[in-house]
């Protein structure tokens, strides 16, 4: 996903998708830029979700 800030700034963003079963533990952020990493159920709404991740899940029939 490509995208450019409103100073110029230009990033080209990669999405994963992946299915998992039977998880256990917490998700760890373990880098100097990652803010937050979770888990969605997604038979929830997913508050703040990013446009783009909406369209990715929505296209393989994750959520309607």
């Amino acid at each position: 996903m490509y995208y450019k800030y409103p100073h110029g700034d230009e990033v080209y963003n990669v999405m994963a998708v992946y299915e998992a079963t039977e998880i256990q533990g917490e998700p760890t952020v373990m880098d100097d830029e990652g803010l937050e990493l979770r888990y969605f159920d997604l038979s929830m709404p997913i508050p703040e979700i990013n446009p783009f991740t909406e369209y990715v899940l929505k296209k393989a029939g994750y959520i309607n």
